[in-house]
């Protein structure tokens, strides 16, 4: 590989060049070293992947009875860059039915969805259309370690991460941040640091959450929308983990969708068609097929937004992460495939709450805070093992690294979701099949003996 120098890149890419999270090498290393039981017994265990192992083998299966059935050679040709008719209509049924699931709201159309390339790519083409360069995002934290990168690399919009002060007296009950004076804090603290006054975009929300696990309750998140609507500010919520609801208790999922439509109702109402427009302008919500379906490899991700002027520049975006044509045909075979669905959804979260169980029955209850109902994610707090007096992230980033070399396991730590104190760290449980998920646990546990002898992983008696 030729030395092609950093001065002769542009500065859009020399900004990415930049890592997009702090563990990022180590969690390439992982791919060409990983652990394999019978193979390769001493390789890498990787829980901070972002994706679901667990049931890929039903989703597959049934995609590939899909490809069979031949596509017409339409599929070959030019189609809509935002997604095939066919695949709309399903994508949107299978919304209606199920991250929706409202009968009070009517159905999803085909119209108001745009497919493309994967999740990622649908929030990096919406903010596109959306901000300018130098911009900013809010975001309330933790959250997904990557979204800083999704919004940097390419379009140079900054993320502005917002922390609660809400209190909750119920354990793993987390809160939205406080309408106006938590992002008006984090505003003041983002122009302090950048010595320069950020002009504020949108309001990037994970619901469920990634990587708490949680569902937002109804109230909060119509209260954030609201807000943000009179603010001006755009929406995103995204919600590719809305089928995988695997635990009991917390706040049942209300799509934003749902939430969006009633408020458009309750404006026209009492007459105000202002406000009624402007939430059809500035909510947006985000779905994808890589989480729910596992399927992270097929890059799949739908938006639905009422924005005609984003509509518009999207006809053009689109068609630089189009999704290839008898991939979308094959995929609007298995949507409309209620019976094989149902099935699939009601197996994938038995599974998910199979494999949370196995970290919970080896992980003390103090360790996991947050007690996880959905997605993949088990965001756990070991900040007892950190230094008593004023621990740092440089002493999280220690503790990281001990298990990753004496372990060879990869979390993700809590910096990188913009965690409000050191200790905390993200595991995806759904990563790996079940001896792998205890093998990491216990090699974790080996690895603080070795040279943590004070920082014993507490197990249940």
């Amino acid at each position: 590989m030729s030395d092609f120098g950093t001065e002769e890149l542009s500065a859009r890419g020399v900004r990415a060049q930049a890592r997009p999270f702090s563990y990022f090498d180590a969690f390439v290393k992982t791919f060409s070293d990983a652990y394999d039981r019978e193979s390769n017994p001493d390789g890498y265990i990787n829980l901070a992947v972002a994706q679901n192992n667990l049931t890929v083998d039903l989703l597959h299966d049934r995609f590939n009875d899909a490809l069979k059935e031949l596509s017409p050679s339409t599929t070959a040709q030019y189609d809509d860059m935002k997604g095939s008719h066919a695949m709309r209509c399903a994508m949107a049924r299978h919304m209606t039915r199920r991250v929706v699931a409202d009968d009070s709201v009517e159905a999803v159309r085909a119209e108001d969805l745009v497919l493309s390339s994967g999740a990622g790519a649908v929030i990096e083409n919406l903010v596109f259309c959306v901000c300018n360069e130098g911009d900013g995002v809010f975001i309330p934290s933790p959250y997904y370690p990557a979204f800083p990168n999704d919004l940097r690399a390419r379009l140079g919009v900054q993320t502005v991460p917002v922390s609660s002060t809400r209190s909750s007296a119920s354990r793993g009950q987390v809160c939205l941040p406080q309408v106006g004076a938590d992002y008006d804090q984090a505003a003041r603290r983002r122009n302090i640091e950048e010595r320069k006054d950020l002009h504020m975009k949108m309001i990037l929300l994970s619901n469920p959450s990634n990587p708490q696990g949680i569902i937002y309750s109804r109230e909060v998140m119509e209260e954030t929308i609201v807000w943000a609507v009179s603010q001006k500010l755009h929406v995103i919520s995204d919600e590719i983990y809305a089928c995988s609801i695997f635990g009991e208790g917390g706040h049942a999922f209300v799509s934003a969708i749902s939430i969006v439509e009633k408020l458009i109702k309750d404006a026209l109402d009492r007459g105000d068609a202002e406000f009624a427009q402007n939430c059809r302008d500035y909510v947006h919500v985000v779905y994808g097929m890589s989480k729910d379906f596992c399927a992270s490899g097929y890059r799949v991700g739908a938006l639905w937004t009422q924005n005609a002027g984003i509509h518009r520049a999207l006809d053009n975006v689109s068609y630089f992460c189009a999704i290839p044509g008898p991939m979308q045909h094959a995929l609007a075979i298995v949507l409309n495939d209620d019976e094989f669905l149902d099935g699939f959804f009601e197996e994938n979260r038995k599974r998910l709450r199979k494999q949370y169980a196995t970290v919970a029955e080896r992980i003390d209850a103090s360790v996991i805070e947050i007690v996880p109902t959905s997605g993949m994610f088990v965001y756990f707090n070991l900040r007892k093992y950190l230094p008593e007096i004023q621990p740092t992230y440089e002493d999280e980033h220690r503790l990281w690294n001990h298990i990753y070399t004496e372990a060879k396991v990869v979390l993700t730590p809590g910096k990188d979701c913009a965690s409000d104190e050191p200790g905390w760290f993200r595991m995806c449980f759904a990563a790996v099949p079940e001896h792998t998920l205890r093998q990491a646990i216990e090699r974790i546990r080996a690895a603080f003996a070795v040279s943590y002898t004070h920082l014993t992983l507490p197990t249940k008696a």
